[in-house]
């Protein structure tokens, strides 16, 4: 069995991996235009450790020391399942864009390419986005300790503070705008549903 999985979000990350660890005979490639898994040009939610049974297997691929409720950086939670990913066989494809070509095949093209003669693939995972919420939210990121009550610790020497209310600080390392339901909820949310993707497509008869 052949999956592309098309982009490196927390959902495609989750989806890559549960699908894999599910089943051992599938080859699954994903793809991204992007240079690097987890590579962003603003603070993104983290999440703590305990917040999904995935994460918990994803600790040896951070860059320290982690317990279970320790607080961690977005960008390192996706870097660390992009890895896992490819430590049980995907194949991942940076700097790449997906070429549709006749007869349900398709060629990878970019600086991870794999061939020049076209590619078929038994199913395409890209799932589409969910309706954009209206909750605005303002994120900001600190030196631990900071004042903010609800900052939340990384175990680094900074923390990590999201407010509905514009966060004015100069003592701020970086900030950001995100917009959804929950910024500490959002990776559990995304990993789930990749996950539960996986399961629910794992469960169709294959098909060539």
């Amino acid at each position: 069995m052949r999956i592309l999985v098309n982009g490196t979000s927390i959902r495609h990350l989750a989806f890559s991996l549960e699908a894999l660890i599910e089943r051992r005979d599938i080859q699954l490639h994903m793809i991204t235009e992007e240079p690097e898994i987890g590579l962003s040009q603003s603070l993104q939610p983290g999440s703590r450790l305990d917040a999904h049974p995935i994460l918990k297997i994803l600790v040896r691929h951070l860059p320290r020391d982690a317990s279970e409720n320790t607080f961690i950086r977005g960008s390192w939670i996706s870097r660390a399942l992009g890895i896992e990913a490819a430590e049980r066989g995907a194949s991942i494809h940076l700097r790449s864009a997906l070429i549709e070509l006749p007869n349900n095949t398709f060629r990878i093209n970019g600086a991870g390419h794999i061939s020049n003669d076209p590619i078929s693939f038994d199913y395409i995972y890209d799932p589409k986005s969910e309706p954009k919420d209206t909750e605005k939210w303002f994120g900001a990121s600190f030196p631990y300790p900071c004042e903010e009550e609800m900052c939340q610790s990384r175990g680094d020497g900074t923390c990590e503070f999201w407010s509905k209310k514009p966060i004015v600080s100069k003592a701020s390392l970086e900030v950001s705008i995100w917009f959804g339901k929950d910024p500490f909820e959002s990776i559990s949310t995304e990993i789930e549903r990749g996950a539960k993707d996986a399961r629910e497509y794992l469960q169709l008869p294959k098909y060539s």
